[in-house]
């Protein structure tokens, strides 16, 4: 018998795992992009409260096929305190972001939110004792510089929606810096379980404030849009699964192409020289931080909703 007989009937041209993540990564930046403009074309007649709420409403909804894929027993905690607190950091996150795309063209935001890897370089250092290298300052160096680039503080006036989206993306790097820390008890499934369900109440009391019941087409928008987020967050997690992360990260810059690709379609945006030349320098340095990490890292839901 040949011995190389098993070995012809393998598939001589499957698509390598890696491949595959990137690909998938790929598709989750489009459907964030997707959801994120859905958002601010949605915001132009309902409050960003309301449709923080209404995504997280139908993100639920959607993921519950999920949970009942992972097991109930995945969702053991001790630590349902400390969910709760992590719920509410991404609900102010999810509340800034959203009216900051209610204000500013998503490809601008999206841009500028790149720099959310630099916040929790920064915090791991600060709050959970990790150790920084010369060589991590220096990415944070470079993507810290790529957003000043973006901004152009004194250039041109730093406004309201700048604002909020540097206030989402500190609160979501804050976010991860929790997940870390419930990562050495708890399941991948039942922190993104957790911080689903705990995330609906929260932004149900700043919606009631501003509550105007949509309209049947604004209700098909808004879960299209849990739905846009919900494919999002699945296929991240398979990503990160198959692909290292120093090869999925810059990938995160299609997001700001898929962005600007749809506001243009949509709503005739455009984006300047200046902000793709900062976000490919904000990208640079994001990769450079990603390839000094550990190569095993957990997917925690935590990208800006």
């Amino acid at each position: 018998m040949n011995p190389h007989t098993s070995e012809s009937k393998r598939q001589p041209h499957s698509i390598p795992p890696q491949i595959v993540g990137v690909i998938l990564a790929i598709a989750a930046s489009a459907s964030f992009a997707a959801m994120h403009n859905t958002i601010r074309y949605v915001t132009h007649e309902l409050h960003p409260f309301e449709v923080a709420f209404f995504r997280n409403l139908f993100g639920v909804l959607f993921l519950v096929p999920w949970f009942g894929a992972v097991g109930v027993g995945t969702l053991w905690t001790r630590q349902i305190g400390t969910h709760v607190m992590r719920a509410a950091v991404n609900a102010t996150s999810m509340l800034a972001w959203f009216s900051a795309l209610s204000l500013m063209p998503v490809a601008n935001a999206t841009s500028l939110a790149l720099i959310g890897p630099i916040f929790v370089a920064a915090g791991a250092v600060w709050f959970l004792g990790e150790r920084i290298t010369h060589r991590r300052w220096l990415g944070i160096a470079f993507a810290i510089g790529g957003a000043l680039v973006i901004i152009r503080p004194g250039l041109t006036a730093v406004d309201g929606a700048t604002l909020l989206v540097l206030c989402a993306t500190l609160c979501v790097s804050t976010s991860k810096l929790i997940a870390k820390g419930l990562a050495r008890t708890d399941s991948t499934s039942a922190i993104v379980a957790y911080l689903t369900f705990f995330m609906m109440p929260i932004t149900l009391v700043p919606a009631l404030f501003v509550w105007e019941w949509p309209s049947s087409e604004m209700l098909a928008l808004l879960a299209l849009i849990g739905a846009f987020g919900s494919t999002g967050h699945l296929l991240f997690i398979r990503a990160y699964k198959l692909a290292d992360v120093s090869l999925v990260e810059p990938v995160m810059f299609t997001r700001m192409v898929w962005a600007a690709l749809i506001g243009w379609f949509l709503f005739a945006e455009f984006v300047d020289a200046w902000t793709w030349v900062g976000a490919a320098i904000v990208v640079l340095g994001t990769t450079y931080l990603a390839r000094r990490e550990p190569a095993v890292r957990q997917h925690t839901g935590d990208a800006l909703p």
